[in-house]
């Protein structure tokens, strides 16, 4: 059986100089896993950065041509670096290809019924057969009359785009999502989120098409992305949610890529429709309000009057909406801002960032455009919470107002919220522009905000000569405080020998790690005390049977051994440990642990 024939000039008619590359690095690297060469079909599996490989078929014509397909996610059209990959193997390497008769060879042996029996075995298996037979047999479909017509028939003259492979868009997330089909169930799930994130990266092509100026592309990759993964997502297992919280992705990156393009009414009228008709489908599913605010951006656009009235700057308290705000209303905002940045409407930014109360992307805009005393004025009117503060105050010192960062940072730790973030800035940048007085209070205020040895160090390092008297103050809140910083305050008491304050803190619900941290320290000033708690860790396990975790035990009760010793009680200690060898002595894993500590 011959071998087409084959040359790297060839294979360049078909691959860019740059994907031919990326595909010679494949074949370097063996990532080809298998081929077959059935006559003139090649037939190759492909390793891919991801867990699912690349299948490849090229049929090497009679007139030299050769076609191609790849279930990889090649949206750009021409071949893909898994194809040129393949092709190489069979250049340069063709006894490893494994050479078998043609397929109209091997199909001629059976007759209709054999055939018929083959095709329909092979469907269980491959469960897009089934689907390919059907619409081999389904005839055309009529005209949908213009109310339930799709974007691409309403759109007015839209340009082709032959560099967006819709097909191969499709095959890749059906590919990806059957991926799992032959795994047992327990297994399936826990490669879901592989799976999912595939079409995440196949989605994300939509935006790359958006960068490089095709918007009709991009819409056209997210729909084909968008409706495989709807059509096939439920053949995933969704118990933690992972596969149905991409829905919510997809919402708003189709929010993104509409809002990007200059798009007239009538098509945005008809992807709205689509996306609510997909909103639908999933709704079945516990999937709920997903696509709502791609569909709402694709019905408001930008000419949206309560939205025009804020870009022409009047802003009422409504914002850019005329009713009540749907909860996606931030999200939109957001979009919507990312999209003006984009296009460098910086006045229509501020606008709307200012009327949809976006302090924090309002306030860094104002500073990026060098209106940094506005900024600053405004934020201590308009800023909420300390984390909204620490992100405008960042951007106030890399511009170079440091002054005023620190004044705003004050300000942020009067806000409700979390402050340790802001407070550990503060108290950095403070003590870098040598403000050790302001740098002090801030250290402690990180200290109150997060208990932990390493802000404890930072505060008594910048009291100098006053730690003894300030740290009483922060022990006490350690001591008193009713957050759930275990371990923070584990350690700094241990750090100040303070052991009683220690154990009072490990309460109902420490850790084994926490425990035994304490307790090591705790055999030779609280030995009573270790002894019980070392037991009941030990006992707990044993009593349980649970034969993976006795070396745990063991060292438990090498801790209990050791706190005995300290209060010489040692006969104590032997009366113990046999009568755990009497309790435990058909445990013959237990066993010789326990006659090791006689």
């Amino acid at each position: 059986m011959s071998v087409p024939s084959l040359a790297e000039a060839t294979l360049l008619r078909y691959a860019s100089a740059e994907t031919f590359q990326h595909g010679r690095d494949c074949y370097q690297q063996g990532a080809v896993l298998a081929a077959v060469l059935y006559g003139t079909r090649l037939l190759a599996e492909v390793q891919t950065d991801g867990p699912v490989p690349a299948f490849v078929c090229c049929t090497f014509e009679s007139d030299g041509s050769i076609t191609a397909t790849c279930t990889c996610q090649n949206v750009w059209g021409g071949w893909c670096k898994h194809t040129v990959a393949a092709c190489l193997v069979l250049l340069y390497q063709p006894n490893t290809v494994t050479q078998r008769p043609a397929l109209e060879t091997l199909l001629q042996p059976f007759n209709r019924e054999q055939l018929q029996a083959l095709v329909i075995k092979l469907a269980g298996d491959l469960p897009h057969l089934a689907e390919a037979l059907d619409k081999e047999q389904t005839p055309p479909r009529p005209a949908a009359p213009q109310a339930q017509a799709t974007p691409a028939s309403t759109a007015p003259a839209q340009p082709q785009h032959a560099n967006v492979d819709t097909k191969a868009l499709r095959r890749g997330v059906r590919s990806a999502i059957h991926s799992l089909d032959r795994m047992q169930s327990s297994q399936a799930y826990y490669y879901v989120s592989s799976v999912v994130d595939e079409v995440e990266k196949l989605a994300d092509q939509a935006m790359q098409l958006l960068e490089v100026g095709d918007g009709y592309g991009a819409l056209a990759a997210l729909e084909a992305v968008t409706e495989a993964y709807v059509d096939e997502w439920e053949n995933l297992d969704d118990s933690d949610g992972y596969a149905g919280e991409l829905f919510s992705q997809l919402g708003q990156l189709w929010a993104e890529v509409l809002l990007s393009i200059e798009l007239s009414k009538k098509e945005r009228e008809a992807w709205a429709d689509k996306l609510t008709t997909w909103q639908e489908n999933v709704s079945d599913y516990g999937i709920d309000d997903a696509f709502d605010i791609a569909a709402m951006a694709a019905k408001q656009g930008w000419d949206y009057r309560p939205l025009q009235q804020v870009l022409q700057g009047k802003i009422t308290e409504r914002g850019a909406w005329g009713g009540q705000k749907p909860g996606y209303a931030n999200d939109l905002a957001q979009i919507r801002l990312a999209i003006l940045e984009r296009q460098e409407r910086f006045q229509e930014y501020l606008l709307l960032a200012k009327a949809e109360g976006q302090a924090e992307a309002y306030l860094t805009m104002l500073i990026r455009l060098n209106r940094a005393q506005e900024a600053f004025d405004e934020g201590l009117q308009q800023l909420t919470t300390p984390g909204a503060t620490l992100t405008v105050v960042r951007a106030l010192c890399e511009h170079g107002e440091r002054e005023q960062s620190l004044r705003l940072a004050e300000h942020g730790l009067t806000l409700e919220g979390r402050k340790a973030e802001l407070a550990v800035w503060l108290r950095d940048q403070a003590e870098a522009m040598s403000q050790h007085d302001l740098a002090l209070r801030a250290a402690e205020q990180a200290f109150f905000a997060q208990i932990s040895l390493e802000n404890y160090r930072h505060a008594a390092r910048l009291a100098g000569e006053q730690w003894a008297t300030r740290k009483t103050a922060l022990l006490e809140y350690a001591r008193t405080s009713q957050n759930y910083e275990t371990q923070g305050k584990i350690d700094v008491f241990l750090h100040e020998d303070l052991i009683d304050d220690a154990i009072a803190a490990l309460g109902s619900y420490a850790g084994h790690t926490s425990i035994a941290q304490v307790v090591d320290v705790a055999i030779k000033e609280r030995p009573e005390w270790a002894i019980q708690a070392s037991k009941k860790q030990a006992e707990s396990i044993m009593d349980a049977g649970k034969a993976q975790y006795y070396d745990a035990a063991a060292n438990w009760l090498s801790k209990a051994h050791r706190a005995y010793q300290t209060l010489n009680r040692n006969d104590e200690w032997e009366a113990y440990l046999n009568g755990l060898l009497q309790l435990h002595g058909r445990k013959y894993k237990l066993v010789p642990l326990l006659k090791e500590m006689k």
